[in-house]
C-alpha cells in the first residue's frame, strides 16, 4: 500500500513540475528538428525508413540523458536536498517501498519522455510538406521494435544508474554528471578502443549501452534493408541488452543493500573513521573594552577586487574539493599517457610524439563533439551550475544575499574560479604533452608552443564557453533546466550549419580555425583567430552585464521581481560597461565583416551549391562542343611568400584535333584568383565573361581549321586580402607555398568536373541524375578530360631569396635577380596537364638511378623540410627499387628525372603527378626504428606513387568511365606490393595484405558493384589489389605481369582510346587457364563472398615420420548485388588447404599447402604430413574474400595425445 502511495505521489509530483514538461517538449522537438534538416545521403532510402528512426532515436537519447538525470536525481535525493530527510527517515516505511516507489515513478516518467521521440518522428512527416516519393509505407512494427528493444531498456538502464548514483551520494547532480560522462562518452570510447586492440568490432556492440554501435551496423545495410529491415533482438545486441539490464538490476540491488535511513554523518563510516577526538576548548575570559570598535565601511575599487579574488579562491577551492573534475580530467590525462602508443600509431606502425601529433591529441575545437576532450565542456557546464546554486542548495542564500558584495564581484569571482580550474585541467594536458615524448624516448619537447596553444588558444575557447554557461544558469534560474538549455546551446553551436547559421560572426566563440605545422608554424591563422576572439570577448562582456543585472539576490526569484531589480542595478558604471562592450562588438565585428564579406567572398553552403548547379544549367549545353586541345604551356611564375601573393603570365598552344572548324573558344577561369589579359594570336571578340560562374566565351574572327594551332596568352594574379570567415587559404605562405594548375590557371572548354554530383541537390534544380559514365560506353573512352591532355611545359619560377621554387620538369638552370631566386624547368617528354608549384626553405638531396639494361639514367631529387630528413634514405631506396622492378617488368620510364617534394600541412597523404610526387608533413612521422618488424609505411607509399608513373598519372591513363579506379589505384597498389615482396620478402608482403584485409573488419555493407565497374575508393584500393594478388597466387606472378605489360603496350601512349577495367580484364583472361576462368569471373564480374569454416581437425600418427590429418570444412559461396540482395551459388572451387607446424608467428612452417576442389556444404579432407601438425587451415593465405577469417583455422587434435593440462589414464 505504501509502495503505491509513494509511487503515485512521486509520479504526480514530478508530472506537475514545469521542468518535466519542458524535458518532454525538448525530447519531442529534437526529432522534429533533425527530421526537418536531415536528408538521406542515399536517394533510395526513405526519409521515414526504420533505419532513420533508429538513427534519430539514438541521438535524441543523448539529449534525453540530461532530463533523465534531473528526474532520477530528484526522485532519489530530493529529501536530502530539501533537508526533509530527518523527518522522512522517521516514517515507518520499508526501504523497498521508499526506494522502489520513487525509482518506478522516475523510470515511468523517463519511459514516457522517450515515447515522445518516435511520436515526433512520425508527426514530422505530416506537419510539413514532404515529397511523397521520399516516404515509404507506415510500419507500426518499426516503431514498436525500436521503442521496446532500444528506448525502453535504455530508459531502465539509465534510470537505474542515475537513481543509484544519487541515492548513494545523496546528491541529485551526480545523476546528471555520471550518466552524461559514462553513457555517451566513456562506454563508447572504451568499446571502440577494446574493439580496435582486440580486432573484434562486435565487442563495441556489447559495451555500448546507448546504441551508437547500432548506427554503425545500420550503415552497413543496403538501401533495401534500410527501408525494410527492423531492429532485431539478436546476436551481440541481444547480449548487450542482457548484460546491461543485468548490470542495472545489480546496481539497484547494491543500492538497496547500501541504503539506510540514517543521517549522512552517522551513516558514513569513513567520516567516523576520520573524526578526531574532541578536545574541550578552554573557556575564554571575558575582557572589557574601554573604547568601542570602530568599523569604517570601504567600497572602493580595491575592495571589490579583493572580494572578487576571495570569491574566486573560494569557488576554486569548492571545485577542487569536489574532486570529480580533477579525477575525470586526471583519468583522461592518464589514459592519454598510458595509451600514447595506441593513439600515436597508424596501421600498426608507431608515430613520433612530435609537436604536431601531440597537438592533435591534446587539443580539439570547442565544436568537436567526437573527441574525449568533450568532457571538459561538460564539466564546465556542470560546475557553472554548481557555483551559481551552491549557496541556495546549502540554505545559505538568505545570509549571502545580504552581504555587502557587488553582483560584479559575485559573477566575476565565480568566473575566475572556473578559469582557475580550467587552468589546472589544461596543466594536466600540458603534463601529458611533456611526459609522452619522454616515455617514448623522443628527444624534443617544445614546451613553449604547447603553452601557447593550451593556455592561449584552448583556454580562450574554454573561458568563453564558461562565461556563457554561467550566464545561462543565471538567466534560466533552474539548475537542471539550465544544464539542459546549455546543452541545447552547445548542440546549436555544433549543428549550426544545419539550421542555416554558417558565418562565424553569428556563432558564439567561433573562429576561422587555426593550425600549426613544423613547416609553416601558425602561418596566417593567428591574426584572424585573435580578431574573432576579441569580438566574442566583447559579446561575452555584454552577456556578463546581463548576468549581473539578473543575478538572484532577493527573497523572491520570480521573473517580475528580477526585472524590477535590473532597473535598480543598471547604474552608470554598468551602462558604460555595456556601451564599451557594445562599441567594441561593432568595431571588431565591422572589421571582421570587412575582411570576410568585402575583401573576401562569403557564401553559404546553399549558395555555393546553387552556384555549381547554375554553372551546369547555363553552360552544360556546351559540354560536347568541339574545342581545341592544349598541347603546350609556357609560364612565368612569380611567388611572393612574404606578401602571400603570386603572379603568373602564361601562354597556351592549342590545336584543333577535331574534324570541324572551331570559331568559338570557351575558357573556364578559377575562383580565388583574378584572370585577365586574355588574348589570342588572331582577332577575336568577347561574347561573355561570367566572372561569377567562371566561364568566358570568345568568338574568333577567323575559325580555327582542323590541324591548325592557336596561341592563347593570359595573366593570373593571386593576393591574399584580409581573411575569410573560415577556411583560410594557405596556397601562398611564408614557408610552404603549394598550388595546383587547375586551381588557378584557365582551362579550355566546359569543365564537367565542376558539375554538381549530389543527386538529391540536382533534383532540386531540375538536373538529371549524375553518374560516372558506363564502362560499356565506347565514346567516353575516346574523350579527353581536363588534366588528361599531353603537353610540353616550360616554366620559369621566381621566389624569395633563401627559398627553393619547384615546378614540373627537369631543372635546367637557377639564378638570382633583384634579390630573388629563379628556377627554370622544362619537360623532356610530354606530361599530363596536371602539375603543381612549390616554394619553401627546403633542404635538398640528390641521387641517380641507372637502368642496368638500357643504361638510362634517372635523376632523383628530394626537397624536404630540414627537420624531416630522417626517412630520406629509405625514400630514395624505395624510388630506386621501384624503378628497377617496374622498368624490368612493364617497360621503361619515359622521363629523365623524378622529384619528391614535401608540402606544408598536417595531412600525410601522397599525390603523384607526371615526374613528381608530393607528400604532407605527417608522412614523415613514422617511427620505423622502434618497430622494425612492422609494415614499412615510408617505403610502400613511395613505391605506390612511383607506380603511378606507369599507371594512372603518366603513361597508362584510365578512361573516364566506371572502373577507372581499378586501372589506376588497383594496379598501383598491386605492383607496389610486388616491389615490397621483392625487397623485404613474403613475410613483409603478408603484413601489407593483412592491412588491406583488416579494412573488411570495420563494419561496412557487402552491397557493391562488381570490381569491373568500381567507382568506390575502398574497392579500388583494397578489393582490387587483393583480387590481383589472389590471381597471381593461382596462376603465377609472371602471367599477371605479362597481362599488365600487354595492357601498357596497347594503351600507354597517352592518346585515346584510354584504358578501361574491361581492357585489363581481357588481358587477364588471356593469361588465365580455362580451369580458373571462374575465379576471374567471381572477382571481377560479380561481387562474390566466400564463407569458409574449419569445423574440426584431427591427426593420427601412422608411423614415426607420418601423420594423417583430417580436416572437416564447411563452405558456401554467395553473390551480393548493389542493392544487397544475396544469392547462394554452387561452389566447386580450388581452395588452398594448409597444415602447419607449431610456431609463435601467425603461420608456422607449412607441412602441407595445396589447392583442393571445395564444393558447397560440409566435406572432409585427409592429407599426410611428415611432422607433428599443430594447425589446419582452409584458405590460410586468405586469397578469397571471406568476412569471417577467425573460423578458417582449427587447432589439430592429436589422437592419443592428452590436451594440455590433463593426463590420460
Amino acid at each position: 500500500m505504501k509502495f503505491r502511495e509513494i509511487f503515485r505521489f512521486e509520479f504526480h509530483y514530478q508530472l506537475r513540475s514545469v521542468s518535466t514538461w519542458i524535458y518532454l517538449g525538448i525530447a519531442f522537438l529534437f526529432p522534429l528538428f533533425f527530421s526537418a534538416i536531415g536528408e538521406s545521403s542515399d536517394d533510395a532510402v526513405f526519409l521515414n525508413a526504420p533505419s532513420s528512426l533508429i538513427f534519430i532515436t539514438v541521438f535524441a537519447s543523448v539529449i534525453w540523458l540530461l532530463s533523465a538525470g534531473a528526474i532520477a536525481g530528484h526522485a532519489a535525493a530530493r529529501d536530502v536536498q530539501t533537508r526533509m530527510h530527518p523527518l522522512m527517515y522517521t516514517v515507518p516505511v520499508r526501504k523497498i517501498e521508499y526506494l522502489g516507489g520513487r525509482f518506478l515513478a522516475a523510470f515511468l516518467l523517463n519511459a514516457l519522455i522517450q515515447l515522445a521521440i518516435p511520436l515526433a518522428f512520425f508527426l514530422s512527416f505530416h506537419i510539413r510538406t514532404v515529397d511523397a516519393a521520399q516516404l515509404g509505407p507506415f510500419r507500426a512494427e518499426a516503431f514498436l521494435t525500436t521503442y521496446f528493444y532500444l528506448s525502453l531498456p535504455l530508459a531502465f538502464i539509465v534510470t537505474a544508474c542515475q537513481f543509484s548514483f544519487s541515492v548513494l551520494n545523496r546528491n541529485a547532480i551526480v545523476a546528471y554528471v555520471g550518466s552524461l560522462l559514462l553513457f555517451p562518452i566513456i562506454f563508447p570510447l572504451i568499446g571502440t578502443m577494446v574493439a580496435k586492440f582486440a580486432g573484434n568490432w562486435e565487442l563495441v556492440k556489447l559495451i555500448d549501452p546507448v546504441g551508437f554501435s547500432i548506427i554503425g551496423s545500420v550503415d552497413t545495410w543496403t538501401a533495401f534493408e534500410k527501408n525494410t529491415r527492423l531492429l532485431r533482438l539478436e546476436g551481440m545486441f541481444l547480449w548487450n541488452r542482457v548484460l546491461w539490464l543485468s548490470l542495472a538490476l545489480g546496481i539497484l540491488s547494491y543500492t538497496y543493500l547500501r541504503f539506510s535511513f540514517v543521517h549522512t554523518a552517522a551513516g558514513n563510516w569513513w567520516s567516523r573513521f576520520k573524526r578526531k577526538p574532541s578536545v574541550e576548548a578552554p573557556v575564554a575570559r571575558a575582557t572589557r573594552r574601554n573604547t568601542p570598535l570602530t568599523i569604517t565601511p570601504a567600497f572602493s575599487v580595491a575592495t571589490h577586487v579583493r572580494q572578487t579574488f576571495a570569491i574566486a579562491g573560494y569557488s576554486f577551492g569548492a571545485i577542487v574539493k569536489s574532486k570529480a573534475g580533477l579525477v575525470v580530467v586526471g583519468l583522461l590525462t592518464l589514459q592519454m599517457i598510458v595509451f600514447a602508443h595506441e593513439y600515436l600509431e597508424f596501421r600498426g606502425v608507431p608515430q613520433y610524439p612530435n609537436l604536431m601529433n601531440l597537438l592533435g591529441m591534446l587539443t580539439a575545437s570547442l565544436r568537436d563533439f567526437q573527441t574525449p576532450l568533450i568532457i571538459i565542456p561538460i564539466l564546465i557546464n556542470y560546475y557553472a551550475g554548481e557555483l551559481v546554486w551552491r549557496e541556495r542548495e546549502a540554505g545559505l542564500d538568505k545570509i549571502s544575499h545580504t552581504m555587502p558584495v557587488s553582483e560584479w564581484s559575485l559573477f566575476l569571482g565565480n568566473f575566475l574560479g572556473l578559469a582557475l580550474i580550467m587552468g589546472v585541467w589544461l596543466g594536466f594536458l600540458l603534463l601529458a604533452g611533456v611526459i609522452i615524448p619522454m616515455t617514448m624516448n623522443y628527444p624534443t619537447v617544445e614546451v613553449g608552443v604547447l603553452l601557447k596553444v593550451l593556455f592561449g588558444i584552448q583556454l580562450t575557447n574554454y573561458l568563453l564557453f564558461a562565461l556563457l554557461a554561467l550566464v545561462v544558469h543565471v538567466l534560466v534560474n533552474q539548475k537542471y533546466l539550465g544544464h539542459l538549455v546549455m546543452l541545447l546551446v552547445y548542440l546549436a553551436m555544433v549543428f549550426a550549419a544545419k539550421i542555416g547559421i554558417e558565418h562565424n560572426l553569428l556563432l558564439y566563440a567561433s573562429d576561422p580555425g587555426w593550425s600549426y605545422t613544423d613547416m609553416r608554424g601558425f602561418g596566417p591563422y593567428l591574426a584572424p583567430w585573435l580578431w574573432f576572439k576579441l569580438y566574442w570577448a566583447a559579446w561575452a562582456m555584454l552577456f556578463a552585464v546581463a548576468a549581473r543585472l539578473f543575478w538572484v539576490r532577493s527573497m523572491s526569484e520570480k521573473l517580475w521581481m528580477r526585472l524590477r531589480l535590473t532597473r535598480q542595478r543598471f547604474t552608470r558604471a554598468t551602462a558604460l560597461t555595456a556601451v564599451a562592450a557594445g562599441g567594441f562588438v561593432l568595431i571588431s565585428g565591422g572589421y571582421i565583416f570587412y575582411n570576410t564579406n568585402v575583401l573576401n567572398e562569403y557564401s553559404t553552403a546553399a549558395e555555393r551549391t546553387e552556384k555549381i548547379a547554375q554553372y551546369e544549367l547555363k553552360y552544360g549545353k556546351y559540354k560536347h562542343t568541339p574545342q581545341p586541345l592544349l598541347t603546350g604551356t609556357k609560364l612565368q611564375v612569380e611567388i611572393y611568400p612574404e606578401d602571400r601573393s603570386a603572379e603568373i603570365r602564361g601562354a597556351y598552344t592549342l590545336i584543333n584535333k577535331s574534324t570541324l572548324p572551331i570559331d568559338t573558344i570557351h575558357l573556364a577561369t578559377a575562383n580565388g584568383v583574378k584572370t585577365g589579359a586574355v588574348k589570342f594570336d588572331r582577332a577575336f571578340t568577347s561574347i561573355a565573361e561570367d566572372q561569377q560562374l567562371g566561364h568566358s566565351i570568345y568568338k574568333l574572327s577567323k575559325p580555327l581549321e582542323p590541324g591548325d594551332s592557336l596561341r592563347l596568352s593570359f595573366a593570373v594574379a593571386y593576393h591574399a586580402q584580409g581573411f575569410p570567415h573560415k577556411g583560410i587559404v594557405v596556397s601562398v605562405i611564408e614557408n610552404g607555398t603549394y598550388f595546383i594548375n587547375y586551381n588557378w590557371l584557365p582551362a579550355v572548354g566546359y569543365q564537367a568536373m565542376r558539375e554538381l554530383r549530389d543527386n538529391g541537390e540536382r533534383k532540386k534544380y531540375g538536373l538529371g541524375p549524375w553518374a560516372v559514365p558506363s564502362l560499356y560506353d565506347a565514346a567516353n573512352t575516346k574523350r579527353i578530360m581536363p588534366g588528361q591532355e599531353l603537353i610540353h611545359l616550360e616554366a620559369v619560377v621566381g621566389t624569395a631569396a633563401g627559398q627553393v621554387a619547384i615546378g614540373p620538369g627537369a631543372l635546367l638552370g637557377t639564378w638570382k635577380a633583384g634579390g630573388r631566386n629563379y628556377f627554370h624547368y622544362a619537360t623532356s617528354a610530354p606530361i599530363r596537364n596536371n602539375y603543381s608549384f612549390f616554394s619553401a626553405n627546403y633542404a635538398t638531396q640528390e641521387a641517380t638511378w641507372k637502368n642496368p639494361e638500357s643504361g638510362q639514367a634517372v635523376a632523383i631529387r628530394l626537397y624536404y623540410h630540414p627537420a624531416h630528413g630522417e626517412h630520406i634514405d629509405r625514400m630514395v631506396k624505395s624510388v630506386k627499387d621501384s624503378f628497377a622492378y617496374y622498368t624490368r617488368k612493364y617497360g621503361s620510364y619515359p622521363y629523365s628525372h623524378i622529384t619528391l617534394i614535401e608540402r606544408s600541412g598536417y595531412a600525410g597523404e601522397l599525390n603523384a603527378e607526371p615526374t613528381t610526387v608530393d607528400y604532407g608533413e605527417s608522412f614523415t612521422f613514422s617511427n620505423q626504428k622502434d618497430n622494425p618488424w612492422a609494415l614499412d609505411l615510408v617505403y610502400f607509399p613511395i613505391a605506390h606513387e612511383i607506380a603511378h608513373q606507369w599507371w594512372g598519372a603518366a603513361q597508362l591513363l584510365p578512361a573516364h568511365v566506371e572502373g577507372g579506379i581499378v586501372v589506376s589505384e588497383t594496379l598501383a597498389n598491386y605492383t607496389s606490393l610486388q616491389v615490397v615482396e621483392e625487397t623485404y620478402g613474403k613475410e613483409h608482403a603478408r603484413k601489407l595484405l593483412s592491412m588491406w584485409r583488416k579494412s573488411y573488419e570495420v563494419p561496412r555493407s557487402r552491397a557493391a558493384t562488381p570490381l569491373l565497374q568500381a567507382t568506390d575508393a575502398f574497392i579500388g584500393y583494397r578489393k582490387g589489389p587483393l583480387a590481383l594478388h589472389a590471381l597471381s597466387e593461382y596462376i603465377g606472378k609472371e602471367r599477371v605481369n605479362n597481362a599488365l605489360r600487354q595492357l601498357l603496350t596497347k594503351y600507354g601512349s597517352g592518346k585515346p582510346p584510354f584504358a578501361t577495367s574491361l581492357d585489363l580484364y581481357r588481358e587477364l583472361k588471356v593469361v588465365t587457364p580455362d580451369s580458373l576462368q571462374y575465379l576471374l569471373h567471381d572477382y571481377f564480374e560479380k561481387n562474390v563472398y566466400w564463407q569458409l569454416k574449419a569445423v574440426q581437425s584431427e591427426a593420427q600418427q601412422l608411423d614415426s615420420s607420418t601423420w594423417q590429418v583430417t580436416l572437416q570444412v564447411d563452405a558456401r559461396k554467395v553473390v551480393v548485388d548493389s542493392t544487397g540482395a544475396e544469392v547462394a551459388v554452387p561452389m566447386h572451387d580450388w581452395v588452398e588447404v594448409g597444415v602447419f607446424a607449431a610456431s609463435e608467428k601467425e603461420l608456422g612452417k607449412p607441412l602441407y599447402l595445396q589447392k583442393h576442389r571445395i564444393r558447397s556444404g560440409v566435406q572432409t579432407i585427409t592429407v599426410k604430413v611428415k611432422k607433428k601438425p599443430s594447425r589446419a587451415d582452409i584458405d590460410p593465405n586468405y586469397l578469397l574474400i571471406d568476412l569471417n577469417l577467425e573460423n578458417n583455422t582449427r587447432k589439430v587434435k592429436l589422437e592419443g595425445v592428452a590436451e594440455e593440462g590433463f593426463d590420460l589414464i
